[in-house]
This record gives C-alpha cells, sequence and structure tokens, in this order.
C-alpha cells in the first residue's frame, strides 16, 4: 500500500508519494513461513529519462515479478528517445502497452487464475478469499505527467491495471485544477469530505439510511472542504507534500498497520523547465 497524488495545474504538474514498500521476508526456517516487513526507502516517483518533461508515479503492486520499475521506466525512456511521441496522451498509452505487456508475462498464471475466479458464476467463501487476495495483492496503477515540447501544455494521465482485466485500460486524463490521491486516501478524503468511501458504506448497511447512495452523497458535498480552481504551482506543492505527510502522520499514530511513511517524495515538471 502506499499513498500517492497527482495535482495538475496550468503551471505544471506536481507528483507526491511517501516512500515505504512493504516486502514477505520469509523465515529461514521453511516450516514456519515469514513475516511482512516495511521498509521506507523505497522510490515512487521517477523522471522518465535524463533529458525530459516526464515523470511517473505508482502505487499498488511494488515491481514486476522479475523486472523493476526502475529498469522498466529506463527501457521506455530509451524507447522514447529513439522514436519520441508527438503527445502526451501517446506517451501514455505507449507506457501503458510497455507495461502490460510485461505485467501479463510475468504474471501470466496469476492473471488466469483471477479471471477464471472472476468469471464463475457461483464461488465457494475460500475461493472469494482467494480472489480478494489476488485482486489487492497484484493490482496497482501509475500515474504518467508533463509535456511533450514544444507543446508545452502540461497534462497527466491515470492507469490503472488488475488481474482481473483481460487487456490494458485506456489512460484516463486528469482535468487542470485536480488532484488524485491512490492508494490510501482514507484520511485526504476525510479531511475533504468528512467521511471516505467506507464509512458511507457503513452507513448504508446499518439500514438506518432508507434513502439512496446519491441522496447521501448530494448532503456531503455542500460541506466539503473546496479547494481553489486552479492553485499556483507553489501553493500546489505545498497542497500535495502537505496532503501526503499528514497521511503518513496519521497511519502511524493509528491503529491500522503502517503502510505508508519513510520521507515525502515530491517532483514537479513545470511548463517552463
Amino acid at each position: 500500500m502506499t499513498i500517492a497524488a497527482c495535482y495538475l495545474s496550468a503551471e505544471g504538474v506536481v507528483f507526491g508519494a511517501d516512500s515505504t514498500t512493504t516486502m514477505f521476508v520469509r523465515n529461514p526456517d521453511p516450516t514456519r513461513g515469514g513475516a511482512e516487513h516495511h521498509f521506507n526507502y523505497a522510490q515512487k516517483i521517477f523522471q522518465i529519462g535524463h533529458e525530459s518533461c516526464l515523470g511517473i508515479t505508482m502505487w499498488g503492486l511494488g515491481n514486476l515479478a522479475a523486472t523493476s520499475y526502475r529498469t522498466l521506466i529506463a527501457r521506455f525512456s530509451d524507447e522514447l528517445q529513439a522514436s519520441p511521441q508527438p503527445t502526451m496522451a501517446a506517451t501514455a498509452d505507449r507506457w501503458n502497452a510497455l507495461f502490460w505487456a510485461a505485467y501479463s508475462t510475468e504474471y501470466a498464471q496469476i492473471l488466469q487464475r483471477a479471471q477464471q475466479l472472476a468469471g464463475q458464476q457461483q464461488r465457494t467463501p475460500d475461493e472469494e478469499g482467494e480472489l480478494a487476495f489476488l485482486h489487492q495483492s497484484f493490482s496497482g496503477g501509475f500515474c504518467l505527467g508533463g509535456c511533450c515540447p514544444p507543446d508545452r501544455t502540461p497534462q497527466a494521465f491515470e492507469i490503472t491495471y488488475s488481474p482481473v482485466m483481460t487487456g490494458p485500460q485506456a489512460p484516463q486524463p486528469l482535468t487542470v485544477g485536480s488532484t488524485k490521491f491512490w492508494g490510501c486516501p482514507n484520511l485526504i478524503n476525510r479531511l475533504i469530505y468528512g467521511v471516505d468511501f467506507e464509512i458511507l458504506e457503513a452507513i448504508e448497511r446499518s439500514g438506518k439510511w432508507t434513502g439512496t447512495t446519491d441522496e447521501l452523497v448530494a448532503l456531503i458535498m455542500p460541506h466539503r472542504l473546496a479547494q481553489p480552481f486552479d492553485l499556483p504551482i507553489r501553493e500546489a506543492i505545498d497542497w500535495v507534500h502537505a496532503s501526503i505527510y499528514t497521511t503518513i502522520q496519521a497511519m502511524k499514530f493509528s491503529h491500522l498497520s503502517p503502510v505508508c511513511g519513510g520521507a515525502v517524495e515530491v517532483a514537479v515538471i513545470t511548463t517552463d523547465r
């Protein structure tokens, strides 16, 4: 798990992420299994190439089975140097295809099993648990952003994947003035809206709410902490940093597992540099 963010401004793109990664460490005694460990020096934001106006952040699955994201991004940079893409949309499509080819190859058996389970009309409780585990463990996404000179219009695209997908899904563009959070956005949703999705679902399941989901949301939205439409780039940096830092601290002092932590990473791509 992680907390990753992207703010798209008319002046550029701001990425943010924590630095914690979770790894399963096996016990030297094979009869005793192992345990999950949290490490606080993972890198989750990368520049694509040494001299470029492109960046990418990620959440979910920490790496592929045999290939690190660092290596895959370096290969992507080599491809772009050999054959630059004219638009940000084309660049996002190209990364999407490159990643999916590696993901679906290195986790072919996982995808086959997840899709088999998802396609069953009826599943046993054990199969439901297995499908939930596969979806949680092998899903994630990327946000790729920046600009493609000579067109210096900043853009960012959300790219998601999961083992139940049969092919890559089209990247979704972010709108100027919007912030997207991925991974563990519960605290930010509580800060902005007063509730998160799990709380909304709990209210609906309680039987005490007799209205529709849309009616419940309609009650909440007028009380949200609305932001200005398009923050100045330095204010956007402050907002992204504050959001990541606050999430890390809240998880640290909560009853939940510290799946967010480490140093706050921030990267900025402006339209002039």
